[in-house]
């Protein structure tokens, strides 16, 4: 079965050249994961949220073993360990100098996992927090914004309010990443973190997840709800606490928010 998904997965490529794929994951380096598995490897790649370059010699423990990524942000797993573990749950944790220790739950599901591709966060000063969106092949553009008391961040909107907050990342092209950063966290204010689906030809789905991070580590990975409404408010920041809704809204809540360049526009 891992080898037909796998087939398939390459014949997509080569019958459809004209996809986009993230910046950080180009269409050589799906290709190279799937071709792995057929030389018995399944390959995970680790790459930094803001950058986009490999993370080089982090440690990673998975299914009580640890592994070393390489000079390209990969870890080579035997692809026999997953052949006797069909379906299982499995915690990947990784640590790096430098950056906030990372660990998710990934699924293998028919001896195989489906979810490669890892963004990691840089140390951040505790007063900060961050959040990262990624998500599959569609929708296409996926849209992370953050709405402060003065500011609104976002492609279409502010992309940096002066030492408040900053968009790091922006992929148009599926699979992301987009990365904002808020500077400081200011206890009398709030803040709220939506995800638009902006291209809007097909459903958000729960292929997409933030990670969000505060006071210095991983706070939370929240996978967004399936849905055909056409905006997520995924969390509210209030006196310093955060409430994480993620609820599918029908349309993006311009009323309190800060004067816009580009209204948002409601689904279906």
């Amino acid at each position: 079965m891992n080898r037909l998904f796998i087939i398939g997965y390459l014949l997509m490529i080569l019958i459809k050249p004209y996809c986009s794929f993230s910046e950080c994951w180009d269409v050589y380096e799906l290709s190279y994961f799937a071709e792995s598995e057929i030389d018995g490897y399944m390959v995970l790649s680790f790459k930094d949220s803001v950058k986009c370059e490999p993370v080089v010699d982090a440690k990673v423990e998975f299914a009580k073993k640890i592994y070393k990524t390489d000079i390209k942000g990969y870890v080579k797993l035997p692809i026999s360990y997953f052949e006797s573990v069909l379906d299982a749950t499995i915690p990947v944790i990784v640590s790096k100098n430098g950056y906030c220790d990372f660990r998710k739950d990934i699924e293998i599901q028919a001896g195989t996992i489906f979810d490669k591709k890892f963004l990691l966060s840089a140390i951040l000063p505790a007063e900060r927090a961050r959040f990262i969106l990624q998500w599959g092949q569609r929708p296409r553009d996926l849209d992370l914004h953050l709405v402060g008391k003065d500011f609104h961040i976002s492609y279409r909107n502010m992309k940096r309010a002066e030492k408040k907050a900053n968009l790091d990342r922006d992929d148009v092209d599926s699979f992301g990443p987009e990365t904002i950063t808020l500077n400081k966290i200011i206890k009398n204010n709030s803040y709220d973190v939506y995800v638009h689906n902006y291209s809007g030809e097909s459903f958000i789905n729960n292929e997409a997840e933030i990670s969000v991070y505060n006071d210095n580590k991983l706070d939370k990975i929240i996978k967004l709800p399936n849905t055909n409404k056409r905006a997520v408010h995924i969390l509210q920041i209030k006196n310093g606490m955060f409430y994480y809704k993620n609820n599918a809204i029908r349309c993006f809540p311009e009323k309190n928010l800060p004067r816009l360049n580009s209204p948002l526009q409601g689904g279906n």
